[in-house]
């Protein structure tokens, strides 16, 4: 036989039967050792024997979608709410809204473990964030009776745990400059005995190019003469310090037993450097009524720790096991805020100076235990629980006004405290027969929720909701690698503690925020069919959905003695019905292409405000990789979207793209060096809205600096493929509901 000198093989998602076609880690290091073990037994003649192996950036079987970030060159230099706008069903928008499938109900995860301040504020921290700090990100849409009931458009679970076949200690330091920010990023791992710990710190700051953005407003009010045409403009600029840690610590004493531990840190400071607000006003007849200015600047900042221990017992070989945890968060967002103000002419009671002091603490308590039982070698899977939740959050508002500084006076002084605490059980069965797969469970959650008035007006009150909801899924194999899904969701959501607090909370002369405390938790039911087939060159799924709800969540606007106020109300019916997919081509083992989008129809309505609006929304995504010469890298991507449909108006659609090249050198690829470019044709990005009701149109116009350019030096050291354990404890907590921000509001 011949000499061989290499076997180049592109390696594809490779599946096995049974319920979830998505591999973990560990399946796939033992799918790629038997493999080569297999090969090399067949070529153990050879002179030499070299596989490349070609790994997915995209991974999903209809209920999971996986997006690699360290396979994406691209993602390199830039924030994580840059990298967010490559992945399949989820969109930012030109404000940097978050979506998932097109809504902002969702709950964001760091590695399971949901990070309260990280979901409150997702926009303001992940814009801050360095991509390199996360390995993937995973997009659960189907989360299933073990996850909390709450979360209707699913959850994000960002992944900063590294996998490295490599034997020893390990640890990477990776450095990056770019005209968005500049960040420092280091992790470790090492392995004594049976103790494992990792820990990671990351840095970002963008002093030396601050983000910027510009955004006019022209409201038409049709119930006044005087105050008929209003005209308002915002400048911003702000700069900010990112600073984020976490540290993991599993400990085996024995086969039977294991013992987890970890804790984390995110600290964002913001400075507003510049707040140019001027608001001007027009009678019916065209003619000035009035117009003023305000210089704003002050501080907002996000802190947020949390610390969890969790143990698990195996009490059988066949893996059946009983799991216990505990898990506390803590969360603070206080804003600083300080008002010069003009008045050059009309009839405005608008004081020289203000200042706006705001912040909200939030602790969390989580308790679980989970019993898992699986039967026939596996076949089937009987799993049960228990869950508390108990929160004590609270908001104080603060609100002075005088002629100086020194002159200050309190106008508005409110402090709210809200209680929820949340007592789950449920059960789920997941089973395979031949071909078939099948998979159901119910949850049962009963919540006690309320504020407390401690400062203000408004009453005190408390509310009780029980919820059951159900899940189910059926799944056909047509083989190894190609499915079809069936699968039923209920969904709830509860309202967060701003949407609940009644103290209006002005930000501006014409703007201002105010909660509901009547309102009620939110009942999604979805049903979607998803056909997945991932072969050695083409692989990808498309989905058919529909979801309805009766009771939703909606954010309005009404006018009132010349403030705009946005509050929320139980009033909405929503009705969606979308198709999505994506696919991956591995063109051969240098190049691969992939595409992913969505075309959706929106539906939603509202007798008692008598509103209605309904439209289509349409997004694609695109990248295309080349390994080159040289061990030189190419990546081009781009995308866009239509826009969204809201309860009052909509809001225009965007679009992005980039380029990046990269090359790796020293042993093993040890050191890589990329340079990444993205919207750099265009200096901003224009994003235009607008809402409307009975008497009142509104139009937005808002300007973001979006486009950069970047380089990234990455250097990985040492050996270890052993990574910290977990004990698969459910302590994450995705049962409030997410808010994003709107035009007119101040946001990082």
């Amino acid at each position: 036989m011949k000499p061989i000198t290499s076997i180049v093989m592109a390696a594809a998602a490779v599946t096995a039967p049974g319920f979830a076609f998505a591999q973990t880690p560990e399946q796939t290091l033992t799918t790629q050792e038997e493999t080569t073990d297999s090969i090399a037994s067949l070529y153990d003649e050879l002179d030499e024997f070299v596989i490349t192996a070609h790994k997915d950036v995209i991974k999903s079987d209809g209920a999971r979608l996986t997006y690699d970030l360290e396979q994406d060159d691209t993602s390199k230099g830039q924030s994580l709410l840059d990298a967010l706008r490559k992945v399949p069903m989820v969109t930012v928008d030109g404000q940097d809204n978050i979506y998932i499938k097109g809504s902002q109900n969702f709950k964001i995860y760091v590695n399971g473990k949901e990070d309260p301040m990280l979901s409150a504020n997702a926009s303001k921290v992940l814009k801050a964030m360095p991509a390199e700090a996360v390995s993937k990100i995973e997009v659960i849409t189907e989360p299933g009776a073990k996850y909390d009931a709450e979360g209707t458009a699913g959850i994000l679970n960002l992944v900063t745990e590294r996998k490295q076949s490599k034997e020893g200690y390990t640890g990477s330091l990776s450095a990056s400059f770019g005209a968005q920010n500049i960040g420092l990023s280091a992790y470790g791992r090492i392995k004594r005995n049976k103790v494992t710990a990792d820990a990671s710190i990351n840095y970002a700051d963008n002093s030396l190019q601050k983000q910027s953005s510009y955004q006019r407003q022209e409201t038409i009010n049709e119930d006044s003469d005087t105050q008929y045409r209003q005209i308002s403009e915002m400048d911003q600029s702000f700069a900010f310090g990112y600073i984020g840690a976490n540290v993991n610590l599993s400990w085996e004493p024995s086969d039977k037993d294991l013992i987890s531990a970890g804790g984390d840190i995110t600290d964002i400071n913001a400075d507003v450097r510049k707040l140019d607000m001027v608001n001007r006003s027009f009678s019916r007849a065209g003619e000035g009524t009035s117009l003023s200015r305000q210089a704003i600047n002050g501080t907002m900042k996000n802190l947020g720790a949390s610390g969890n221990l969790s143990y698990r017992r195996l009490l059988s070989e066949s893996g059946q096991s009983l799991t216990a945890a505990y898990r506390f968060s803590y969360g603070r967002n206080p804003w600083d805020l300080d008002y010069a103000n003009t008045v050059e002419y009309g009839d405005l009671s608008l004081p020289a100076v203000q200042k706006n002091l705001s912040s909200t603490y939030q602790r969390e308590h989580t308790v679980t235990a989970d019993y898992v039982n699986p039967l026939a070698e596996g076949r089937h899977r009987i799993e049960a629980g228990v869950k508390g939740i108990f929160r004590r959050n609270s908001l104080s508002v603060r609100q002075l006004s005088g002629l100086t500084k020194e002159t200050l006076e309190i106008n508005e002084d409110g402090l709210t405290g809200q209680i929820q605490d949340v007592y789950a059980i449920y059960a789920a069965y997941n089973g395979t027969y031949d071909k078939w797969a099948l998979t159901g469970g119910i949850r049962y959650e009963h919540t006690h929720m309320g504020l407390d008035i401690r400062k203000g007006e408004s009453e005190d009150f408390r509310r009780d909701f029980g919820d059951a909801v159900p899940n189910a899924a059926v799944t056909y194999m047509f083989g190894p690698a190609a499915n079809l899904r069936l699968a039923y969701q209920m969904r709830i959501s509860r309202p967060a503690i701003n949407q609940l607090n009644p103290t209006p909370f002005r930000l501006t002369q014409t703007f201002a925020q105010v909660g509901n405390p009547d309102l009620e938790s939110e009942r999604y039911n979805s049903l979607t069919l998803t056909y997945s087939n991932y072969g050695p060159v083409l692989g990808g799924n498309i989905a058919i959905g529909y979801s309805q709800s009766n009771n939703t969540i909606e954010n309005y606007s009404y006018f009132d003695d010349g403030v705009w106020f946005d509050t929320y109300g139980n009033f909405g019916r929503n009705r969606k019905g979308e198709i999505s997919g994506f696919l991956n081509w591995n063109i051969n083992a240098d190049m691969s292409l992939s595409v992913n989008g969505s075309v959706n129809y929106t539906s939603i309505t509202s007798d008692k405000a008598g509103l209605s609006n309904s439209g289509w929304n349409g997004n694609y995504g695109a990248s295309y990789n080349y390994r080159g010469p040289w061990k030189m890298k190419y990546t081009l991507y781009g995308g866009q979207s239509t826009g969204t449909v809201n309860l009052q108006g909509s809001w225009g659609g965007w679009y992005y793209y980039g380029l990046g090249v990269s090359r790796s050198f020293l042993k093993d690829d040890a050191l890589t060096v990329a340079v990444n470019a993205g919207n750099f044709l265009t200096k901003y990005t224009v994003w235009k809205g607008h809402t409307s009701t009975a008497s009142q149109y509104s139009r937005t116009t808002s300007r973001n600096r979006s486009w950069n350019l970047g380089i990234t030096l990455s250097w990985n050291f040492g050996h270890l493929n052993d990574q910290v354990k977990k004990t698969d404890a459910n302590l994450d907590n995705d049962d409030s509901k997410s808010t994003g921000g709107k035009g007119g509001g101040i946001g990082l």
